[in-house]
């Protein structure tokens, strides 16, 4: 199984495969409970004065907002049309009254 080792946020000594470091982390935070969690990645976790800097360059920060922009849409503003009544009655009438005159 190629699952790597990387080193718990709170403590870097502690080192754990990838797949289980969320599972760590929540032993691991009452070590230092000032340290938040990145909004783009729950394993990222650092200090208020280093998120600021983390926020915008989050490795995992494409994955949520990829960098290119899908392509604007183009659209032309029209004039809607008038519906008269007697283009929307339902069929189910056999005489199309229509009582609102």
């Amino acid at each position: 199984m190629d699952d790597p080792f990387v080193s718990c946020p709170y403590n870097p000594i502690h080192r754990v495969p990838r797949s289980r470091l969320q599972r760590h982390i929540v032993k691991c935070e009452w070590i230092n409970p000032t340290m938040i969690a990145c909004p783009y990645n729950a394993t990222h976790r650092y200090t208020q004065e280093d998120m600021k800097f983390h926020v915008l360059n989050c490795p995992s920060k494409t994955s949520i907002f990829p960098i290119e922009k899908p392509p604007k849409t183009v659209a032309s503003i029209t004039t809607p049309k008038i519906i008269l009544q007697k283009e929307y009655l339902p069929e189910t009438d056999p005489n199309h009254e229509i009582w609102d005159d």
